[in-house]
């Protein structure tokens, strides 16, 4: 099933979007698409805390997305962290991987939440969000 979600979300999204206008979605089909990946997923699913990482960092290569606004970014960031709001992740795909771990985080963790969720709804599998956000991280 978890498979079949990206394919599903995208063709309805586009089929949808194509034969109607924005606000005429169907909302069953959509929120079947949604209800079925919010299922599967484990409690904690694609969360990882600042130990877990620091110490994959020294193992393999991640692609980590700080998801603040610029500003916050340019003040204080993870090493190698590229900024990408997350209100923009979706339309910055061209820049984030799909064959590697992807860790999105923000202050807190609510808002790259929501950007986590989003990737791994178009098929980003290795999608985490940090536990607690960059406050975890910097202390």
């Amino acid at each position: 099933m978890k498979k079949l979600i990206k394919p599903l979300l995208l063709a309805s999204m586009v089929s949808f979007s194509i034969a109607q206008p924005a606000k005429a979605v169907d909302l069953d089909d959509l929120t079947a698409v949604l209800q079925d990946y919010m299922e599967m997923a484990a409690f904690g699913d694609g969360v990882i805390t600042a130990d877990q990482l620091r110490a994959m960092m020294n193992e393999q290569e991640i692609f980590i997305i700080d998801a603040r606004m610029e500003q916050d970014y340019n003040q204080s960031h993870i090493p190698g962290a590229v900024n990408i709001d997350w209100r923009f992740v979706l339309s910055e795909l061209d820049q984030i991987p799909d064959d590697k771990m992807v860790v999105v985080y923000c202050d807190t963790g609510i808002l790259s939440s929501k950007a986590h969720m989003a990737l791994r709804l178009v098929g980003y599998d290795q999608a985490r969000v940090l536990f607690n956000g960059y406050g975890s991280w910097s202390e």
